[in-house]
């Protein structure tokens, strides 16, 4: 019976009702049989491929089956970078893209709707313009009859959407389709996950497998590259291998790491600067080519390699630049790639190893360069240790032929070897300028002195422990090689004082150190002591120079005290400086007391360190007058200290310590900054801008490259002018005549300080320098100007200063004036200022307020 519609009419409506029953019960099973077919397909499909471009375009191929899809796409949708992918596509206009794009750019598109709703969409022209027109929609192919799509869904999350498109107004899809088409994408998203994971592993095992593969290939590098090093070691060890034999052999080696078709190693050396090639294998070039004829170190690419101590990896067009450049003189125009790295051990550049490819295909690469320059440090260990090798079998082969000629000479050999020896031991215990013993014989006979005395204690001896005063001088105005010569002739005639038996040393510098044993008494050794005194009292002519020095002596005799030398030496050193302290030219015996001393001294020295730290010394002021008028022009400052610990402590009593200490340079900068903050303070009390303040600088200061800049920062800081600052410094900081001392003062200048020559008169050679310097004013010694009224000569010494000052161009200041009658005598003079007791004694800042208030009508 035929089930068909149009036969309907002509049964009853019982009939009618069993026949509608039959035909959905015929169209629902052929859906069922449809969607079995689909899943059979699909099931198969996913076990027998395993690409997904090959699965979805089978997929395709089923849809196409119950549906016109010519036109159909399949959108994947990746949420956590918000991208779409079309893994798959067919279209007759539109073109999708091949990469993952932003879902941004679809998300007006019908695609993006399905994802938003998770709902398949059958959309016809009219539905399409009723999603435009509530903005859910922006579609823009107007061609389109139909448009039918069901979301890819996973664990209910959208994956994706696949869509097919009928342009064809005869091409209609309807609800069985939608049906059929969401029962494939549900099957398909399956499909799908499968090969993403499939090809997921795929690329992982492929990753790993590539890893492993470059892991063997590494690890076969790796040792290929240690049986080559072990095997350049065997070489080195082979000592009946010709030498010409070991450089082929190194060749065969480094072939099998790299290709080294042209090869050659060139040795360089520093003595002669020869360039030699031991060894080379060229493919062009014969062993006859100049160019690997030894020669003088020119301008090539070796040359270049083996000057920069660095490896060289080229191209031809690399070597025409340094051509061009004119790095190089010439090249080999053949060369496509060249690589050179240095022959270097233990610093020092042997020569140069290097391959080179005249084929393009043959380049090498920075892989290369590496593993060259790895290997060539091994290499030339091996060249360095396999030239010793040779050097010492041709050594050992001459060694043989001299043996007879050696026994011979034998006997000479050895009698010449006592002979150095004892020169040897001579020079470990003797000073090498003066031939005295030297500290280390001095002590160990001192201390068998020591030792002598305690077994028999009747026994005497002393120690004479002498500095020679003004050595420093002759060293600073002669040079030391005038002093070199004043230590050997006071040696030789120390010798000559001192009996066979006693022994003369030198310390170093200018400390001699005499031992005098078996002593019948202790005016023995003071008898020494004079003669000693007396010798070096009188003139030495060194390099037709005068010269004066002196000594200071501290002597010391055994007691029973002392168990070693270094005390008995500590002590006579005490001695020493007791003696130096009282005046110099005369020696001092040790006694208790002097321990004490040289504790206050330590204690001295702390306090005074720690008053510097609590900024504890201050000037006080001394006026230097303008003699023609009486007018206070400035004031010198002078540095006081007022302790908290020892109250007020005069000058004498620190300033020699901090100059032996160096710490008079800290005590300087304080009373300089002090002094010029009171200068402030006066000029804006009372108007007074062109007083100044002169503050002594020792001479240490003048060889300190930071000096200009620490004075220029207090003036900075302060606020006050430089031409409201003087600085003096002595005769001392002169005699040096170094170049920093010059700089410094020119700098000084510059900067608008001036510049005092301070006790001038009193030193050693001060016409010869004074036009040297940069000096403003000269201060005459005080030593000249006491009761200069009385002694016609310091007159005439005075006027002779003046005179020198004047032509010079420098101003002249008298110190230490203490009567009207030395101020009147400098004023009749033409000396510009003067300063002393008759003016005023040093004084502090309050009261040399009151002066400039009530006496000199400073306004």
């Amino acid at each position: 019976m035929d089930l068909s519609s149009e036969n309907l009419d002509d049964l009853r409506d019982s009939e009618k009702e069993l026949v509608k029953e039959a035909i959905k019960l015929r169209d629902k099973y052929q859906q069922l049989e449809r969607r079995h077919d689909v899943l059979c397909k699909i099931n198969q499909l996913s076990s027998e491929i395993n690409q997904l471009p090959l699965f979805l375009k089978q997929i395709h191929l089923i849809i196409k089956s119950f549906a016109a899809a010519d036109n159909i796409c399949v959108a994947i949708f990746e949420p956590t970078f918000q991208t779409i992918e079309f893994p798959y596509w067919v279209d007759e206009k539109t073109i999708y893209p091949n990469q993952p794009v932003s879902a941004e750019k679809y998300k007006d598109s019908l695609i993006s709707y399905v994802l938003k709703t998770k709902k398949p969409l059958l959309a016809d022209q009219e539905k399409i313009k009723q999603l435009i027109d509530s903005n859910q929609a922006n579609f823009i192919n107007n061609d389109t009859h139909q448009w039918l799509g069901v979301p890819l869904l996973k664990e209910g999350y959208v994956t994706g959407v696949i869509a097919i498109e009928s342009r064809d107004e005869h091409t209609i899809y309807d609800e069985s389709q939608l049906d059929i088409l969401s029962f494939v994408a549900q099957q398909v998203m399956s499909g799908i996950n499968c090969l993403q994971h499939f090809e997921i592993l795929n690329k992982a095992v492929d990753a790993r497998t590539s890893e492993l593969m470059q892991h063997i290939r590494d690890r076969e590098k790796s040792d290929l590259l240690q049986e080559s090093l072990f095997k350049i070691s065997e070489l080195t060890s082979d000592i009946k291998l010709d030498i010409s034999d070991f450089y082929s052999k190194v060749h065969n080696i480094v072939g099998q790491l790299i290709n080294t078709a042209n090869f050659y190693i060139a040795k360089h050396s520093s003595e002669s600067n020869l360039l030699t090639f031991v060894y080379y294998s060229d493919q062009l070039l014969s062993n006859e080519s100049p160019y690997f004829k030894p020669r003088i170190m020119s301008n090539y690419l070796t040359e270049l390699v083996i000057r920069k101590g660095e490896m060289l990896l080229l191209s031809h067009k690399d070597i025409e630049a340094l051509y061009q450049r004119g790095e190089i003189d010439d090249f080999n125009d053949k060369t496509t790639t060249w690589l050179g790295v240095p022959l270097i051990h233990s610093g020092n550049v042997l020569g140069a190893m290097v391959i080179q490819s005249y084929q393009n295909k043959i380049v090498y690469t920075e892989q290369d360069a590496e593993l060259l320059n790895f290997v060539s440090h091994h290499i030339s260990s091996a060249i360095r240790r396999k030239d010793l090798m040779t050097i010492e079998r041709q050594s050992h082969d001459i060694l043989e032929q001299q043996v007879k000629l050696r026994t011979l000479a034998l006997e000479e050999e050895i009698a010449q070897r006592k002979l150095a020896e004892q020169q040897l031991t001579h020079t470990a215990s003797h000073d090498n300028l003066t031939g005295l013993a030297n500290r280390i014989i001095f002590i160990d006979l001192l201390n068998h002195a020591i030792a002598s005395s305690k077994r028999f204690p009747e026994r005497l001896f002393a120690i004479l422990f002498l500095d020679l005063d003004r050595f420093k001088v002759v060293n600073d105005s002669l040079g030391h090689h005038a002093g070199d010569k004043l230590l050997k002739i006071v040696a030789k005639e120390l010798l000559d004082i001192v009996r066979n038996k006693d022994t003369v040393a030198r310390f170093g510098g200018d400390e001699f150190v005499i031992l005098i044993e078996d002593l019948e008494s202790e005016e023995r050794a003071y008898e020494v002591a004079d003669r000693i005194t007396k010798f070096l009292s009188t003139p030495f002519l060194i390099d037709d120079h005068p010269v004066y020095i002196g000594t200071s002596i501290g002597v010391l005799f055994n007691n029973e005290r002392y168990d070693n030398a270094d005390l008995m030496l500590r002590d006579a050193d005490i001695a020493m400086y007791h003696a130096k302290e009282k005046g110099r030219g005369r020696y001092e015996v040790f006694d208790s007391s002097m321990h004490s001393n040289i504790q206050n001294a330590l204690t001295l020295e702390a306090d005074i360190r720690d008053a510097i730290e609590a900024k504890e010394f201050i000037p006080y002021y001394q006026p230097i007058v303008q003699l023609d008028t009486g007018k206070i022009m400035g004031f010198e400052a002078l540095a006081r200290w007022e302790s908290d610990k020892r109250g007020f402590v005069f000058p004498d009593d620190f300033i020699p310590l901090a100059e032996e200490r160096n710490l008079v340079m800290a005590i300087d900068l304080q009373i300089l900054e002090k002094s010029c903050l009171q200068i402030k303070k006066w000029q804006n009390q009372f108007g007074c801008k062109n007083l100044y303040i002169s503050c002594n600088l020792y001479s240490g200061h003048f060889f300190k490259l930071s000096l200009v800049d620490e004075i220029s920062n207090i003036l900075d800081n302060i606020g006050i002018s430089p031409s409201n600052l003087r600085i003096e410094l002595t005769e001392r900081a002169l005699l040096d005549n170094s170049d920093i001392v010059l700089e410094n003062m020119k700098a000084l200048k510059k900067l608008g300080v001036k510049i005092l020559l301070d006790d001038f008169g009193t030193g050693y050679s001060s016409l010869s320098y004074l036009h040297l310097f940069p000096i403003d004013v000269l201060k005459i010694d005080r030593s000249f100007i006491t009761n200069v009224h009385d002694d016609t000569s310091h007159q005439a010494i005075i006027k002779t200063i003046i005179d020198l000052a004047t032509n010079l161009d420098m101003a002249t200041v008298g110190e230490g004036i203490e009567s009207i009658e030395d101020a009147n005598i400098l004023k009749a003079m033409d000396c510009q200022f003067g300063q002393g007791y008759y003016f005023s004694k040093p004084m502090k800042a309050s009261d040399a307020e009151y002066v400039l208030l009530r006496s000199f009508g400073v306004k």
